[in-house]
């Protein structure tokens, strides 16, 4: 079979397209498609033209695969950009890939060096132009009738708008893609996490109640539907729903859940992410169980440091300051949490409230009140953007309550009282 003949049929499978579905999207008879296929006949160049419009790709992946010197440079230049960030040199992974001349790529390739770019941007602390890429890659995606690797990008692109403080923005974002490649994706675990995702982003958002029926539906549906890695990522972020309704042991019995069933392997991504989650609700059990917590951001420790995720990085940070506090460990607690807020000092991320909050506490504990009291504020402007809620109000409240045994003046801690009330929905409305 020749060449040609081959990228057309992978990259028409790729698309879930059938010859007849093809020969349609392309204006031509399903029987030519099918003696190009096989090799029978070759395309001319306007018959390759609208074959490659149709499957997403170019005339030059058609005609040269990747011995095209296009392809073969992009991908050069994500394997160069990884190293960049495994060396720590996001910036430099950026501008290699911004160099990236896409227009002469096919979609799966254009995707691969979008989403190694978003990556690089996020690192770099650049998240507003990682959620353009992201949503840039995820178009291309789903015009390239690829709907399993657009969840994947779309699931990508909630976390991000919802990591950035736009929750309104991640559950427009999530809604959207979850209709629109709802068919083409039914019961793969891409879909499932992409939907378990905007459960969290509900969650994020303040709608714990509707994210708690959204997401014991998507549960029933992911055991008896989804394979094991989508069944422990509804757990996983059913978790989140528990947590936001103070139900920490059900919250915690589900990241036990997930954990379990994903498995140990440091090496993939997600596991020390769950961990992190599970040492944070180690800490918000009563009573707490700081040295348990401790062992599982040890556990997740290597697998982070090589992710070079300054805000997963910064996260267990601030993790770890809070359990070392209740150890009484006030000098190390310090340490971490300034190291923590330092990691997220650019940027308006949602992690930058809990650093800001964890280092006061340090600071208080250490006798440094006028200290404490700045961390504090900055944790006030961070929760300026935090839309109403539960999660809202139960951040205001803390907020109200350290900066009255701070020694903060009273008007400021009786602002942060009823910005709690107001959050809850049972407060007089600022105006």
């Amino acid at each position: 079979m020749h060449p040609v003949s081959e990228r057309i049929r992978d990259a028409r499978e790729r698309s879930g397209l059938s010859q007849a579905d093809l020969a349609r999207a392309a204006m031509m008879h399903p029987s030519y498609v099918s003696h190009l296929e096989r090799g029978v006949r070759g395309p001319g160049d306007g018959a390759l033209e609208r074959l490659a419009r149709a499957l997403g790709v170019t005339t030059t992946y058609l005609e040269q695969g990747e011995r095209s010197p296009e392809y073969q440079a992009s991908e050069a230049a994500v394997v160069r950009a990884r190293q960049l960030v495994r060396a720590g040199r996001a910036a430099e992974a950026v501008t290699e890939l911004a160099a990236v001349r896409l227009g002469s790529l096919d979609v799966d390739q254009c995707a691969r060096v979008l989403l190694a770019y978003a990556e690089a941007l996020d690192l770099a602390g650049d998240l507003e132009a990682s959620v353009e890429v992201l949503a840039d890659a995820t178009r291309r995606l789903t015009a390239g009738h690829r709907p399993r690797r657009a969840a994947y990008a779309a699931t990508r692109l909630v976390m991000a708008l919802t990591e950035a403080g736009d929750l309104h923005g991640a559950v427009r974002a999530g809604e959207d893609h979850v209709a629109a490649l709802g068919a083409g994706a039914a019961g793969t675990d891409e879909l499932f996490r992409l939907e378990s995702t905007l459960v969290w982003a509900y969650v994020a958002r303040g709608d714990v109640t509707y994210a708690r029926v959204r997401g014991d539906d998507l549960l029933a549906r992911a055991l008896v539907h989804g394979s094991a890695r989508a069944v422990w990522s509804v757990h996983w972020n059913l978790a989140f729903v528990d947590d936001a309704l103070g139900d920490a042991d059900d919250a915690l019995a589900h990241l036990r859940a997930a954990l379990s069933i994903a498995g140990g392997e440091e090496a993939e991504r997600d596991v020390p992410r769950l961990r992190l989650d599970l040492a944070h609700l180690l800490l918000a059990v009563t009573p707490a169980r700081p040295r348990e917590a401790l062992a599982e951001l040890d556990a997740a420790s290597t697998a982070l440091e090589v992710s070079e995720s300054q805000v997963e990085l910064a996260r267990a940070a601030t993790i770890r300051s809070r359990a070392l506090l209740v150890l009484g460990q006030n000098r190390d607690a310090l340490v971490h949490a300034a190291r923590a807020a330092e990691m997220l000092a650019a940027g308006e991320r949602r992690d930058a409230a809990a650093a800001h909050e964890a280092l006061g506490d340090a600071l208080l504990a250490a006798g440094e009140r006028a200290a404490a009291i700045k961390a504090y504020r900055q944790v006030e402007d961070r929760l300026d953007v935090t839309p109403a809620g539960r999660p809202a109000a139960l951040a205001w409240r803390r907020l109200g309550d350290r900066l009255r045994l701070a020694g903060d003046d009273r008007a400021r801690v009786a602002a942060a009282y009823r910005r709690a009330l107001d959050a809850a929905g049972v407060g007089t409305t600022r105006r």
